[in-house]
């Protein structure tokens, strides 16, 4: 299992940003409009609510937890404690990388995002609804420690803090996803639903492993240990898509990357990925992507470093 999550998580690209955060004394409350799919609050000290989108769903967050935000429009953070009052609103200044909002530091959280590359959407489409709550706990340690450095780094100001945040903040990013791919009850649908089950992980490591064999369905239930009809019936209903319409995607996306990260030619892509003509492949990633190879290349490129195609064994297709 770790290494199917790490053959994806690489593919990934995983990237984080831990771009701002906040002290609060006292009652207090603040309202934010994500511009990205994939928004995460961390509680550092204290607790705070989080509601998103004004739907009536909301999650107490403590210390030490952290509160993913899926697709989210509408953002209201506010003190948890029970009590009278009026609460003191603010906005947070932008630009302004740590902000101090009223009396004392009862609560200090801090936000962020997980960058996206192009085409990674549909994968990550199945983490968790609008709200993901992962509290801490015993498993979620490491999390929390990374936490605790990272909020160090950003209030005390040292010397070469920002590099060190942004270390912090990468693994941050990525202890997150582990979470929320690690707990089955926050993941519905999508490849890491697929990951988590027994019968179906065997046939997408197959395919993230080597996503140019011109897999069969046969030989797909073959691995999975299934009949051809329950294995596309239990994938579908995991991972949200037929395995043969997966595995397309699963290769345009890898197409997608290496068009950016390298200078390998259509051709040899083309076989790489499964199709036997470079023909082929265009016509696959037009109707995957909206445009040809190299049209995308040509607005996405950025130079010629080498990517590697298939999972962390690094074989290549057959």
């Amino acid at each position: 299992m770790r290494d199917d999550l790490g053959t994806v998580f690489d593919l990934l690209e995983v990237n984080g940003v831990i771009s701002a955060g906040f002290t609060a004394g006292g009652r207090w409350r603040t309202r934010f409009h994500p511009t990205v799919r994939l928004k995460l609050l961390a509680v550092a000290r204290g607790s705070a609510r989080v509601s998103a989108d004004d739907r009536g769903e909301s999650v107490v967050a403590g210390a030490g937890d952290v509160v993913v935000m899926n697709g989210c429009g509408s953002v209201l953070v506010e003190d948890a404690r029970d009590g009278g009052g009026l609460q003191r609103s603010f906005v947070h200044p932008p630009g302004q990388a740590f902000y101090h909002a009223g009396c004392g530091e009862d609560v200090v959280v801090v936000g962020g995002h997980i960058d996206l590359a192009d085409g990674t959407d549909a994968l990550v489409a199945g983490l968790g609804g609008a709200l993901l709550h992962l509290p801490a706990g015993r498993d979620t340690a490491r999390l929390a420690g990374t936490l605790h450095h990272l909020v160090d780094e950003a209030m005390a100001e040292r010397v070469a803090s920002e590099p060190a945040s942004r270390l912090h903040a990468r693994l941050v990013i990525l202890e997150v996803l582990r979470a929320m791919v690690e707990d089955g009850e926050s993941v519905p649908v999508g490849w890491a639903r697929g990951l988590l089950d027994d019968g179906i992980r065997p046939a997408l490591r197959a395919m993230h492993d080597d996503p140019g064999r011109a897999w069969r369905l046969e030989e797909l239930a073959h691995r999975s240990a299934m009949s051809r009809t329950a294995f596309a019936e239990r994938f579908t209903a995991l991972v949200g898509k037929p395995p043969l319409s997966y595995l397309t995607g699963w290769r345009m996306y890898v197409a997608r990357r290496a068009l950016r990260q390298s200078d390998a030619h259509i051709d040899e892509l083309a076989l790489q990925l499964g199709y036997s003509t470079a023909g082929a492949f265009s016509t696959a990633f037009r109707r995957e992507v909206g445009e040809s190879p190299r049209a995308y290349r040509s607005r996405h490129g950025s130079g010629p470093a080498t990517a590697r195609l298939t999972g962390s064994a690094g074989h290549r297709s057959r």
